[in-house]
């Protein structure tokens, strides 16, 4: 780097400056600069030259930000490093999907239903609006008019857990990959890693693709010693060696999968979890082979969850008994009531066409190729820094 450029003054015996990225010996700086202030200088060669004061720090340096985003972890890495990164894995994934035809677009972040799946906790604004957990539905109408292969990477929000892995606010890339079925997209996502791998040094241990297919029949009876997990669902949790009893079989299916399965789908490395049971279709199509199953998968590493990805359905009669079923189950539940998004379900009438569509967060992503041990080292803001 050479020019002119503004740094902070950052040590004064010796006089060292950053620009935020690396730290540069100084000379022919007047006596009387101070640690924390801004100035602007001449950089040629890996040395500073004094050319005018900018800005007078009023508090003592390092303050609250300089602290927050500059001071090394014990890797030796800034937050600040990690933030550069980011946008160098945001901008491959541009790229990525750009080369390969896909167009990107923007969908509104206010909208009037943020879907009726049971698990949802939205964030309500105003009398009718909700922040978008989800850009699905909107990317949807656009395949119906005619959008083709489409991508959006936009902030998503859910009044969900704050921790380690989770934040209200978090940022997802969506794809649609017109024409493609569920493995086809599970190749989708494989690309994507490999391109970012290959074009980023990413000092993350995810490995390189090709990556495990399993499906939840498979996991359940390879983890959990269960050859039918449609068992009765004190059956399921008996043969899991659980010692509690329900008369719940999704209640049950999930204690099992929580306990048993995902920590054998953690530690066997990166997966795809495939053939979900019709029950936890959501949004994807039902299986022509076997129809209790759906055409549905989640890809699992560094024991997260990452991507999860349909073959979409398109009937829409199916889609609003679906839905509205969700809704019933919602009531009994004494959760919140959404309304439904009739536009969407309008627009599955119109003939949306097949496609294969995922939804793959950014944060853990970047979290996993960085190398990182929280989410928080790979954002801008967490929910408790505003």
């Amino acid at each position: 780097m050479s020019g002119k450029v503004s740094v902070r003054i950052v040590n004064t015996d010796p006089l060292l400056v950053s620009d935020g990225k690396k730290v540069y010996h100084c000379r022919d700086f007047p006596k009387d600069v101070h640690i924390g202030n801004w100035v602007k200088c001449s950089l040629s060669n890996g040395e500073c030259i004094f050319i005018s004061g900018d800005t007078v720090s009023q508090t003592d340096f390092p303050g609250y930000e300089w602290t927050r985003l500059q001071f090394p972890d014990s890797r030796g890495r800034s937050r600040m490093d990690a933030l550069r990164f980011r946008a160098r894995v945001m901008n491959q994934t541009r790229k990525y999907f750009d080369s390969r035809g896909f167009m990107e677009v923007e969908t509104p972040l206010s909208v009037l239903s943020p879907g009726v799946e049971t698990h949802l906790c939205a964030i309500q604004v105003g009398a009718d609006r909700f922040l978008s957990p989800s850009p699905e539905f909107q990317m949807k109408r656009l395949l119906a008019g005619g959008s083709g292969s489409i991508y959006q990477i936009t902030k998503c929000f859910r009044d969900d857990e704050t921790g380690r892995f989770h934040n209200p606010e978090f940022t997802m890339i969506e794809w649609y990959n017109v024409g493609a079925d569920a493995p086809e997209l599970m190749e989708d996502v494989e690309g994507l890693i490999l391109h970012l791998k290959t074009n980023i040094d990413c000092p993350g241990e995810l490995p390189l693709p090709p990556y495990k297919r399993i499906s939840v029949a498979e996991a359940f009876k390879e983890y959990a010693g269960i050859d039918n997990y449609r068992d009765p669902p004190d059956v399921l949790l008996a043969k899991a060696g659980i010692q509690e009893t329900t008369t719940n079989w999704e209640e049950a299916f999930f204690r099992v999968f929580v306990e048993k399965v995902e920590p054998g789908i953690y530690s066997s490395g990166p997966c795809f979890l495939t053939k979900w049971p019709k029950e936890f279709a959501s949004l994807s199509r039902l299986s022509p082979e076997d129809p209790l199953t759906s055409e549905r998968f989640e890809f699992f590493a560094g024991g997260l969850e990452i991507a999860n990805g349909f073959h979409e359905l398109t009937d829409y009669i199916a889609q609003k008994e679906r839905s509205s079923g969700e809704l019933e189950e919602r009531k009994r539940d004494g959760k919140p009531l959404y309304p439904l998004d009739n536009r969407f379900l309008n627009s599955l009438a119109e003939a949306m066409p097949e496609t294969a569509g995922i939804a793959c967060g950014i944060d853990r992503l970047v979290m996993l190729l960085w190398g990182a041990e929280s989410i928080s080292q790979v954002l801008s803001f967490t929910a408790d820094e505003l």
